[in-house]
Parts: C-alpha cells; structure tokens; sequence
C-alpha cells in the first residue's frame, strides 16, 4: 500500500528574485534615461522593453509559482505521481503520471544537467522553481503515449520514496508498459 503525501518545493535559491529585481530596475531607469536622450531613443527604450519581459518572465515562471509534489491514487487505485502548481489562487495540474511508468530517477548536479543530452525519442518537462538549481532529480517515463523526462527540484529522501513506490508500483500492476 503506498501512502498519499504532498511536498511542497521551496526555491533553494534567491537567483530569480535578484534577477527579477536587477532588470526591473534596470529597465525603469534605462526608459527614464531613453526619454532625455537626444538620439537613438527608440533603441534605448527597445533595450528597457527587453528587460522589461526579462523581469516579467522570470516573475512569472520563478518568483510567483509554487509547485507541490503528490504521491496519491486515482478513483482505480492506480498511483500516481502529480505536479501542481499554484499562481496566487488558481491551481493548474501540469504532469499526471503513473508511478509504474517511472523507470528511473536520477540525481544530477548542475554540471551533469547541463551536459545531459535529452534521447530524440523523448519530451522534456521542467518543474523547477528554482533558477539554476545546485541539483535536480530526472524521472525518466515510459508509458504507451510517450517518453519522458521529468525535472523535479525534491530531497534525495523523497527521491528514493518514488523509486520505491515505483518499483512497488510495477509489481502491483505488471501490464503497465
């Protein structure tokens, strides 16, 4: 029997806040400097716009989202291993994999992700809410629709809870590919 629990992932580091912060500022006193300028203004203001959406993007996939981690089953029993993400109040469901899909969980620092090249056969999926996090753990799935590769930013504890539901998983419901 495996047991239903939620983790909720914490930024490990303040890179998005800074970064968010720096080019927000950046962009604010470049659009003041733009407007007194005698000549190239709209290049100058193109460059405030760019870190403008710089700051707007790292907000929006950094800052402001909150990712939770859920080990549960469905209404068949089967268990699943979820991604929700939560922007202020709305609540969105971005990965909805069964745990016998899960062939392997791999821990990788920041060199190892980097150099780690993605099969062509597979899609990659980040859920990371760290900027440039020190380490990851990568799910790697296999399921009759499609091949993943799931980024995940969780503790080398609740790591090795998945790959043993996993394998718990597999054994339960042998006809899953």
């Amino acid at each position: 029997m495996i047991p239903d629990f939620s983790i909720k992932s914490k930024p490990s580091n303040k890179k998005a806040k800074w970064l968010f912060a720096v080019s927000l500022i950046a962009s604010f006193l470049i659009f003041a400097i733009s407007s007194i300028l005698p000549k190239y203004q709209g290049l100058v203001s193109l460059l405030a716009l760019s870190l403008l959406v710089l700051a707007m993007t790292v907000y929006t996939k950094y800052v402001t989202p909150v990712f939770y981690y859920d080990i549960t089953t469905d209404s068949e029993g089967t268990p699943l291993f979820i991604v929700r993400q939560l922007i202020g109040k709305r609540e969105t469901t971005l990965c909805r994999i069964g745990l016998a899909e899960i062939i392997k969980v791999e821990r990788e620092d920041r060199s190892a992700r980097r150099s780690h090249k993605t099969p062509a056969d597979f899609m990659k999926y980040s859920y990371l809410p760290t900027l440039d996090p020190d380490v990851i753990y990568r799910l790697s799935s296999t399921s009759r629709y499609e091949k993943s590769e799931i980024l995940v930013e969780i503790s080398d504890e609740m790591a090795s809870l998945i790959r043993k539901y996993a394998v718990m998983a597999r054994q339960e419901f042998p006809d899953v590919e």
